[in-house]
């Protein structure tokens, strides 16, 4: 039995183009509103949408919708949508301003305006709708319209993620309550993001801001220089305050760290390759610099150090 939050699945698949096309102007109109979708080029390959919806946003995911969609008017004056291109490229024209937003970044997109997607050109892109934050004055919100945010930009990749992860199911969403929460956690990071949280409020939450730092351990791991003064610099705040989120976890920032560096060791000795592995070689691939050291975490960690790694650990 599908649940109240459960994501959506839209296909065209078995159905003759003209008719295929027609849903999905029917699906987008529920989606976005009072929007004309263009065609272009058919590739053979199914439509196909998923979207998600929690209390007061919207995530989706296009799959081979080859249109250009447009506004002529505002059809949601308070609502944003942030857009994504993947396998590809988007233009973007809104406010006076007309930008090709490429693979992976995202640019905001005002649902009071009229305004011009063209995905003709990805294969695939992902939007993300919500309320205008209530601290996002006009001006504000009027000088970020069709501004990338890079691929590269952790909050970005954190946010991808982390929606992903809603729409394939991953985090329970058994409750009003817990849709609510991640409904908040999407809008702290698209706010931070893209500059339209009050300052005076403080960019994100702790709870978000733990979750990105966890993110850059979790993918930088095996850094040598990673440290908490460093992530607290990429951050903008203090080592204290990085400290002090992780005390409110019950650990540390450096207990953090290790745990995931011992994983990851952990994982590489247990792999097809680790039997042939050399142990400093491992050490090293995990981020420590101490063969000792990591000889005796090891240990402590996982009652048996690196060289003993029994059989039954490693894949049959």
């Amino acid at each position: 039995m599908a649940g109240r939050y459960d994501p959506a699945w839209f296909t065209t698949a078995g159905l003759p183009p003209r008719r295929g096309q027609d849903a999905a102007v029917k699906l987008f109109a529920d989606l976005l509103g009072d929007v004309s979708l263009h065609f272009g080029v058919a590739n053979g390959r199914p439509a196909r949408i998923v979207h998600c919806a929690l209390p007061d946003i919207l995530i989706t995911t296009c799959v081979d919708v080859r249109a250009v969609i447009q506004a002529e008017q505002g059809v949601a004056p308070s609502d944003i949508i942030l857009v994504r291109p993947v396998g590809g490229r988007i233009g973007l024209r809104q406010a006076g301003r007309e930008i090709w937003l490429e693979e992976r970044s995202a640019a905001l997109v005002a649902l009071g305006h009229p305004f011009e997607l063209d995905a003709t050109r990805a294969e695939r892109f992902d939007f993300l709708r919500m309320a205008a934050p209530v601290t996002a004055h006009a001006e504000a919100l009027h000088g970020r319209i069709a501004k990338p945010a890079p691929a590269s930009d952790n909050r970005l990749m954190l946010l991808t993620h982390y929606a992903g992860a809603v729409l394939q199911g991953m985090i329970p969403l058994d409750s009003e309550r817990h849709a609510r929460l991640a409904g908040n956690h999407l809008r702290d990071l698209a706010g931070t993001l893209f500059g339209l949280d009050d300052p005076a409020q403080g960019a994100l939450s702790p709870a978000v801001r733990l979750a990105a730092i966890r993110y850059q351990v979790d993918r930088d791991y095996a850094r040598r220089d990673l440290s908490v003064e460093s992530v607290a610099r990429l951050h903008g705040v203090t080592g204290r305050y990085v400290q002090k989120l992780f005390a409110q976890e019950g650990t540390t920032f450096s207990r953090y760290l290790l745990e995931r560096r011992l994983a990851a060791a952990h994982a590489l000795l247990t792999s097809e390759e680790g039997p042939r592995a050399r142990i400093a070689t491992v050490a090293l691939e995990a981020g420590f610099g101490d063969l000792s050291y990591f000889v005796r975490t090891f240990r402590a960690r996982y009652g048996a150090p690196p060289s003993h790694i029994s059989k039954r650990d490693r894949p049959k």
